[in-house]
């Protein structure tokens, strides 16, 4: 895939030093932002032997992802066997396909290797330290790029053996701008909640999710109006066609803007424009926030969760918090 789509993958791409590339990479930045677009221009250069292009046969087992100097590790969560294999773990999805026994097979049609690690956030310690021994004495010609949805989630000595490409933030002008040079002019960027990215953007108006964050704001609005009584609220809230952690983050986005108005100074517009009549305390708004954040970092730890009781506790905290004036 190309990169001329997508300006700011491009800018990071033209900074690469091909000429003294390091054997191990890590590309982080939020979901949405072409962490795998840019993964995949990368390898494609390293799988050429760092020419401009691969011949026809590489190029189109390259494409469908049969290329055999590269795998792709697509797991939502990498455990060790995935990095290593063992003897008492069976993957249904790769069988005993892992990352290190792939590095140290000799190339078959390309005289490098290249393994891409996607969410490298979720390994543990083990796999961390399993995949390090790689990294500090690789196998010649071998690289391996690691995709991380947050910063500093790994070990210190994997980052220092690592070359670092950060993604930076989208401003809301530059994914309006993207938006429309795709040929999507119905929406723009603050039709989302500011931590939309263009590719999930992209994806939620392809999948007929695009005014999930408008629906959700239009619910609140009439709850805390007494519009909608609690119950009707949260059965609105658990139609909407979206994860749980999804209408978390919707709450945070809501409170946050909320709050940042109020702190600012700043009046309220679209969407938002009927809070400005709203009172509440900063403290009370935080201190949701904060639970709310507590909520989504524990959310994988816990084994079993009731969606409707935690959105009924956080509509009475609204409730009690926010009033019109």
């Amino acid at each position: 895939m190309s990169l001329e789509k997508y300006d700011w993958l491009k800018d990071i791409y033209n900074q690469i030093n091909f000429n003294n590339l390091p054997h191990g990479i890590i590309i982080n930045g939020p979901p949405g932002v072409g962490k795998k677009i840019l993964a995949k221009q990368i390898s494609k250069k390293i799988l050429c032997n760092f020419e401009d292009k691969l011949d026809a046969q590489q190029q189109s087992l390259f494409d469908t992802d049969h290329h055999p100097d590269y795998f792709h590790l697509k797991k939502d969560k990498v455990l060790i066997h995935h990095i290593s294999y063992r003897d008492n773990k069976w993957d249904d999805e790769l069988g005993k396909r892992n990352v290190l026994d792939f590095l140290t097979l000799t190339p078959s049609i390309s005289k490098n290797k290249v393994a891409v690690i996607t969410n490298g956030e979720t390994m543990r310690d083990d796999s961390q330290n399993t995949l390090l021994k790689s990294l500090e004495e690789p196998a010649p010609n071998t690289y391996i790029i690691i995709l991380t949805n947050r910063p500093n989630s790994l070990k210190k000595t994997i980052y220092s053996r690592c070359q670092v490409l950060n993604i930076p933030y989208i401003s809301p002008n530059k994914i309006n701008e993207w938006l429309n040079d795709s040929g999507i002019t119905d929406y723009y960027s603050t039709d989302f909640p500011s931590y939309a990215t263009p590719l999930n953007i992209l994806d939620d108006i392809q999948s007929d999710t695009q005014n999930s964050y408008k629906e959700f704001i239009s619910i609140i609005n009439q709850f805390i109006n007494i519009k909608i009584d609690q119950g009707q609220a949260i059965k609105n809230i658990n139609d909407l066609d979206i994860n749980f952690i999804s209408k978390i983050n919707y709450f945070v986005e809501f409170l946050k803007i909320l709050l940042k108005s109020k702190l600012t100074n700043e009046s309220l517009s679209g969407s938002y424009k009927s809070f400005n009549s709203t009172k509440f305390s900063n403290l009370k708004i935080s201190n949701i926030i904060v639970e709310l954040n507590d909520l989504r970092y524990d959310f994988y730890d816990v084994s079993s969760i009731n969606e409707t009781h935690v959105l009924n506790y956080f509509c009475s905290e609204l409730k009690q918090s926010i009033r019109q004036q």
